[in-house]
């Protein structure tokens, strides 16, 4: 069974929730629920274990990481 309820927003959470709806194309109110679940019952929503990888390639790296390489020359 599931409740109606109203909640007021600010401008600012409202487009937030609107961007972060098509970002991931999930709905405003699962968007809300799941916000609920992770602050309020942290423990109970189920997780699936596994990894996360992310990975990059560029022809260059840009100056900021070059700048944190220890022992490598600038080209």
């Amino acid at each position: 069974m599931s409740r109606r309820t109203q909640v007021t927003l600010s401008d600012r959470q409202h487009a937030f929730l609107i961007g972060e709806s098509v970002r991931t194309g999930l709905p405003l109110a699962e968007l809300v629920r799941r916000a609920i679940d992770r602050t309020y019952r942290p423990h109970i929503r189920p997780r699936i274990p596994g990894f996360e990888l992310s990975l990059g390639l560029w022809s260059r790296p840009d100056a900021a990481v070059v700048g944190r390489r220890r022992g490598r020359k600038l080209l």
